[in-house]
Order: structure tokens, then C-alpha cells, then sequence
């Protein structure tokens, strides 16, 4: 016979044994936390390049579409991106050879500054609109520098050329920012030296690269600007990091910045002691996607190299032509002034909006695997925060570490572009925020 007192018990465990057998397990609460006292690069900003396609925008759609497309670029209101660099070609052709990419020094000793008109008003439109930074690159030098005599199909800078070059890269830097007043802060030697193809390029071997980039950082720095010069600008990492490792210590010693193209795996160029500026990629070999998928690529890609210590990032062009169907523009061109805006652009805006130039990159450590998190910091010490959400799911997390009393913030998700959140106020420097799966998110303390 079972004693009362042993039924009794036996009730309970069994009862204890069925709530520990259905309650779900404890998950651990995700939390981003900001250090502001840990510190890292400055950023120099986000972009993309203008090259020809811009003349397209210029010549073929009217003032207001032309308004609303540039708005979407580079105003830092409403749910627009706010880029904060526009990259720049130096163009190598003759006005026989090409109307639009015209040289400005058709021959030896030769100038004609009525020339690059398309790219000088996409630059006036975005300095109208508050973006103030330009990076300026040669596909090719002249043809007349040349061994094959053509800007195309690749062809060498003719070593009788070198000081010449130099001189050109000089004359075009100080003619833009002195007389038509466009800050070229960064200038490189060459786009994608190890390439030939149909379109502008040139080749160097390491050993004329070296050369020439030396010739170049003279040339330029003896303006006494602080115009900053880089190299190799390979078209993947690999290519840029074995010109880097055949330069001379000297030549290295006068690069102020090292660029790389992201076309491929990614190697680390990270390590000679110079600043790191990612300056394209895009989907050119694929149908353009302009979804949230795509979006977040390009976001975790920016994160990473940010968190590698990187300045900034910036895809291949602002616009893609209306007859490209490619993945290579932020912004596609339609027919009859019509258009449309791809997520990258808009998730581009999360970091560009909230990592101004000349911020600090801070610690935001995140306890979520699928939640990455970005951190910045002003020269007042605002701190801000990029949240990549890469699960299907809302996470909700709680971010730490803020001292101003209030945070705003804007999303990019599937359904939201950019999208105004609501204010928030801070309480005992934290907020909890759910963020919706496959979305960026930023927000900055005010």
C-alpha cells in the first residue's frame, strides 16, 4: 500500500516533470552594444561613379525627373541617400573620337577645358544638393601618351610619357578644384591596370606602375592641396595586392591611400600600412535585381570591409543607361523619363546617412549572429548605429552605450525605403527596438 504522504508527492513531481517538459527553453535577450571610447577609422564616405551614363540623365530626361533622381542621390532628407563621394573619370579622348568623354589635352601642350561637360554638371548638381567630395581616375591616358596610340584595347603609357602624365594628372587636379571648384579630394593613377578592353583602359606591368605612381604623387602633392594619392586600383583585390607587394618601399612611402575593386574573392590588401578605399563592383554580368536580396549583399559587403578598417565604399554607377538591363546602376534608367530606384541605393542611404565623412568608426558589438551591427561617432561624440537584420524574422534587441537623450532612425526593408521611425527616447542608455527580418536599420542620438 502507497502512503498518502508518497501520493502526494508523486502528484507533484509528476506535475513539475509535465511544466519543465512544456515550457520552451530560455533564450538568451540579443543586445547591440555601442563603445564610444573604442575607436577605429575615420570614414571618408560612400558613393558611386559617374562616368558616361550621366550624360544620358543630362541630355534625354527633363528638369524634373532630372530633380528627382539626383535628390534620391545625394539630399540627406527625407528617404533620400545622401551619397557622399562621386567618382570621377579623367577622359582620354579626342572630340573626333568621342564627343561626350572628351580629353581636355587632345595633344602635347594643348588644353581645351570646354570639354568633360556632362560629368561637370553631375558634379554641380550634387555640390547643389550638399555632397562636396570627388575622386578622380583615368580608364586611360590620352591616346597620344600611348604605345597603340588609342585610349581602347589596353596599350601601355609610353616611357618617353611618364613625366608627361604626371604633369596631366597635376594640371587636370588643379583646374578642377581651383577653376571650376570641385573638390577633388582623391585622385588614382590608373582604373584596373592589369586589364585590356575594347572600351578606355590602359595595362601596366608592376614595374611601370611603381614608376608611374611615384612620377604621379609627386606631381600632384607639389600642389601643396592635400589632394591624396592611391594606387593600384586593380580590378580585384588580388590584382591590387600583387602590384602593392612589387612596388618599392619608396613608391608605397608616397601613396596616401591604397584602392581596390571587389570583382572578385577577397583578399587582404589591408596590411601595407595605408588607408583602403573600395571603389566599385557591381552585378554588371547579371540581370539587374533590385530587390532586398540584393540589397542586403551589398550591406553585409559594406559592413565587412568597414569592419576590416576600410574609409568607404562605393559601387560602380550612379545611373545605369536606360538600354542596360545589367545590375551596374543604383538608379535604373527607363524610357520616357521614367526610371527606378534599386534597394541598394536606398540601403547604401543606411550607411551614408548615418557615417558622414570624417565620423569615427566605433565598437558595436552584437550578441545575435544574424543581427550585424555598424557604429560611428561624430566630432561631438553623437553615436550612431547600422543594424543589419539578415534572419526572415523580427529580432528584438536591446542597444546600449547611448548618452544623448533621444535616438531617430530610418529603415530599408522590403516594403519600407529609407522609411522615418518613430523618435525615441533613451532611458538609462538604452532602447529595445524590434527590427523586421531582411531590413537595415539605422539610428543616431539626438
Amino acid at each position: 500500500m502507497i502512503s498518502h504522504r508518497k501520493k502526494v508527492y508523486g502528484v507533484i513531481g509528476l506535475a513539475i516533470s509535465m511544466l519543465v517538459s512544456v515550457a520552451p527553453p530560455a533564450l538568451a535577450a540579443s543586445t547591440v552594444t555601442l563603445y564610444k571610447d573604442t575607436t577605429y577609422q575615420t570614414i571618408w564616405g560612400f558613393g558611386a561613379a559617374a562616368n558616361h551614363p550621366v550624360n544620358e540623365l543630362k541630355t534625354n530626361y527633363n528638369a524634373t525627373t532630372q530633380g528627382q533622381i539626383l535628390d534620391k542621390l545625394f539630399r540627406t532628407d527625407a528617404s533620400n541617400a545622401g551619397l557622399s563621394i562621386v567618382r570621377m573619370e579623367i577622359n582620354p579622348y579626342t572630340a573626333a573620337q568621342d564627343a561626350v568623354q572628351t580629353t581636355f589635352m587632345p595633344s602635347s601642350g594643348v588644353t581645351d577645358w570646354n570639354t568633360d561637360l556632362h560629368q561637370r554638371w553631375f558634379a554641380q548638381e550634387a555640390e547643389n544638393r550638399g555632397m562636396n567630395q570627388f575622386y578622380a581616375v583615368p580608364w586611360s591616358p590620352p591616346g597620344w601618351m600611348k604605345t597603340n596610340g588609342s585610349p581602347n584595347n589596353g596599350g601601355h603609357l609610353s616611357t618617353s610619357q611618364y613625366d608627361n602624365f604626371a604633369n596631366y594628372m597635376k594640371t587636370y587636379v588643379d583646374h578642377y578644384r581651383n577653376v571650376f571648384g570641385f573638390n577633388i579630394k582623391w585622385v588614382s593613377v590608373q582604373n584596373e591596370p592589369d586589364l585590356a578592353t575594347p572600351y578606355a583602359s590602359a595595362q601596366y606591368t608592376t614595374s611601370e606602375l611603381d614608376q608611374v605612381s611615384a612620377k604621379v604623387a609627386d606631381a600632384v602633392h607639389s600642389l601643396n592641396q592635400g589632394v591624396l594619392v592611391g594606387a593600384p586600383e586593380g580590378s580585384n583585390r588580388t590584382a591590387s595586392n600583387n602590384y602593392m607587394n612589387s612596388f618599392s618601399a619608396a613608391t608605397r612611402a608616397k601613396l596616401d591611400f591604397v584602392s581596390v575593386h571587389d570583382y572578385s574573392t577577397y583578399v587582404d590588401v589591408n596590411h601595407y600600412g595605408k588607408p583602403l578605399i573600395a571603389t566599385e563592383v557591381s552585378n554588371f554580368q547579371t540581370a539587374n535585381d533590385p530587390s532586398i536580396t540584393d540589397g542586403l549583399k551589398w550591406a553585409n559587403m559594406i559592413a565587412a570591409d568597414l569592419k576590416r578598417g576600410e574609409r568607404g565604399w562605393l559601387y560602380w554607377w550612379a545611373v545605369n543607361p536606360a538600354a542596360s538591363t545589367s545590375g551596374e546602376g543604383l538608379i535604373n534608367l527607363g524610357a520616357n523619363n521614367a526610371y527606378t530606384v534599386n534597394k541598394r541605393l536606398y540601403v547604401m542611404g543606411q550607411f551614408s546617412r548615418y557615417l558622414r565623412p570624417d565620423d569615427t568608426r566605433i565598437l558595436a558589438s552584437s550578441s545575435d549572429s544574424n543581427l550585424v551591427a555598424i557604429g560611428g561617432k561624430n566630432g561631438t561624440g553623437r553615436a550612431s548605429v547600422v543594424l543589419i537584420n539578415n534572419s526572415t524574422s523580427a529580432i528584438t534587441t536591446t542597444i546600449s552605450g547611448l548618452t544623448l537623450a533621444n535616438v531617430s532612425g530610418r529603415r530599408t526593408s522590403a516594403t519600407e525605403d529609407l522609411a522615418k521611425l518613430t523618435d525615441m527616447a533613451v532611458t538609462g542608455g538604452e532602447i529595445t527596438v524590434t527590427l523586421p527580418g531582411k531590413s537595415v536599420t539605422s539610428y543616431v542620438e539626438f
